[in-house]
């Protein structure tokens, strides 16, 4: 079947040299790779990869931030700590900051 149809997309520069460099040591070209994607689409009747916001682990932060400062025999925690371990497991707050920031709640408490 011959191939009639265009399909322009814009994407980061870095991201097309990126990919065109893969795609070269594999021996295809751009345009191959588009419709091999577009083709697994067909195949999949969907993307052919999930799409999903990641799961993240609170209770693996907050278990991880409470043992660092003592605080693992107070169940539940409080709602001081719970906000920072929240930050903190989606990345909003980096590991020694919320250790500081818990330390410094915990003072307080």
């Amino acid at each position: 079947m011959a191939k009639t149809s265009y399909v322009n997309v814009r994407v980061e520069d870095e991201v097309k040299i990126k990919a065109e460099e893969i795609l070269n040591e594999l021996g295809i070209n751009t345009s191959t790779a588009i419709d091999m994607f577009l083709k697994q689409i067909i195949l999949n009747d969907g993307l052919p990869f999930d799409v999903r916001l990641p799961k993240i682990d609170y209770e693996k932060h907050e278990n991880e931030l409470a043992l660092a400062i003592h605080m693992n025999q107070r169940l539940p925690y409080p709602k001081w700590f719970k906000n920072i371990a929240s930050l903190y497991a989606r990345g909003d707050l980096d590991y020694d900051v919320a250790l500081y920031a818990a330390k410094k709640w915990k003072e307080q408490d």
